[in-house]
């Protein structure tokens, strides 16, 4: 009843689209995206399902469970998994000497005498899946629960992110609406543990890829230590005479709300930010292919690019010049497109989390892969991925979703398997792969 269902919808979908063509193409925001070129018919676009380590802690704490939901996976199309094994607390699921192993996570203990990672690289490749391992980079804790190491260890505590609020500079540990205590991304000690990391798990591993995620500052707040002073200072060649205000400042709005008002050295600070992201991503990329020249080195990020400078990111290519773009209260100097690292990456994961699937502009689906393919100048494959908890109520939109991210853009990622499991919705994402692949033949 399902797929009769489904048919039904199918059929509406071809009426409705037919209309949605022929109005887009009437919109001007679409006549500076051209049409993708057509794959070629061998072309089998990647398509990943994500294991978040917090959510599935429980459930993939028995192999069983890993091999049952393997064979799901196979059964509906999927060709590559991520597994979160460096989760926002920032203790690990594999075997580490570098960082402590996550066993209690929410009132579960996790007694197990076998390796959690190498059980899903191993029946992962025993089905033909691909295996990457994802970790969130700059994370040290998680504020919700008091857990990590930054919640142990007074050194790793210092290097916390120093936060500039309208209360003044606290330090992110205190902030428990933010759930990752971020590290100071800046810090040459956190740089250094991070990418020893890296370099531990893929020499340790036999992993396909690896997936940086929260490669990132916390927000535009972050970071207003005396250390990332020193090194702004030392970037722009000059002393700051009133910091922070001479970055910016919080000013009382007219509404009762707190705004932030630039300073002089704004835009450079942007600049500078965003170096320093595409900096080590040139170094943990130089790092990892030392170790493994084959292995795929990607990341994920939001597919909000216009606001994506607040976390020191810049996903484009370095041939994007965003100040030929019209961006809404855009401070950047012209240097700051030498810092995008979309040609750093094999694999590129853009958020698309939209409920709406198709049309112009950034905040859909349709438009966000647009988009994302353009400022990435086909330098990387941008696969389109997508936040499963949307599609809970309309779950035939999720087939429309899958379908687009696999013609559209160069493959599909699902967010998260526990999703998935929960809103049963395999049908939906094994539809859509099967009316991607009619298409391409």
């Amino acid at each position: 009843m399902k797929r009769v269902k489904e048919g039904i919808r199918s059929f509406l979908w071809v009426l409705l689209f037919g209309g949605v063509c022929l109005l887009a193409s009437c919109n001007e925001q679409n006549k500076e995206l051209p049409d993708p070129d057509p794959e070629p018919e061998t072309t089998i676009k990647p398509k990943y399902l994500w294991f978040d380590a917090s959510a599935n802690f429980e459930r993939f704490s028995y192999q069983d469970s890993i091999q049952y939901y393997l064979d799901k996976c196979v059964e509906i199309g999927i060709t590559d998994l991520v597994v979160d094994v460096r989760p926002v607390s920032g203790d690990v699921l594999y075997k580490s000497e570098l960082v402590d192993p996550l066993i209690d996570w929410k009132g579960f203990h996790r007694d197990i005498d076998w390796d959690y990672l190498d059980v899903f690289i191993q029946e992962g490749h025993q089905r033909k899946l691909r295996v990457h391992a994802s970790v969130n980079v700059f994370s040290g804790g998680h504020n919700y629960f008091d857990a990590g190491v930054v919640y142990r260890d007074p050194e790793f505590a210092a290097l916390t992110t120093l936060l500039n609020k309208p209360e003044g500079m606290v330090d992110i540990k205190t902030q428990k609406s933010k759930y990752a205590a971020f590290f100071n991304p800046a810090h040459p000690k956190v740089q250094a543990y991070c990418l020893s990391i890296i370099e531990e798990l893929v020499d340790g591993y036999d992993l396909d890829g690896i997936i940086l995620d929260r490669c990132r500052f916390d927000g535009l707040d972050s970071d207003f230590s005396e250390l990332s002073r020193e090194l702004f200072e030392a970037y722009i060649g000059q002393k700051l005479q009133r910091f922070p205000a001479d970055i910016f400042h919080w000013k009382k709005l007219a509404n009762g709300d707190w705004g932030r008002e630039a300073g002089t050295f704004y835009p450079q600070w942007l600049e500078w930010r965003a170096k320093l992201i595409h900096d080590f991503f040139a170094t943990a990329r130089e790092r990892v292919k030392q170790l493994k020249p084959n292995i795929d080195f990607g990341t994920y990020t939001g597919a909000w690019y216009p606001s994506y400078y607040e976390f020191g990111v810049n996903w484009a290519s370095k041939e994007y010049d965003p100040l030929t773009d019209n961006y809404t209260n855009w401070m950047f100097t012209p240097n700051y497109k030498n810092f995008g690292y979309a040609d750093l990456l094999d694999t590129y994961m853009t958020g698309v989390y939209y409920k709406q699937v198709y049309g112009a502009g950034w905040y859909t689906i349709e438009g966000g892969l647009w988009k994302a393919k353009v400022l990435t100048k086909k330098e990387v494959p941008v696969i389109g991925s997508l936040y499963a908890d949307i599609y809970k109520e309309e779950p035939w939109n999720m087939t429309e979703a899958v379908e687009l991210c696999l013609t559209l853009g160069d493959g599909l990622m699902v967010f998260d398997i526990v999703q998935v499991i929960q809103y049963d919705l395999w049908d939906e994402i094994e539809l859509g792969i099967e009316k991607a692949e009619q298409k391409a033949g």
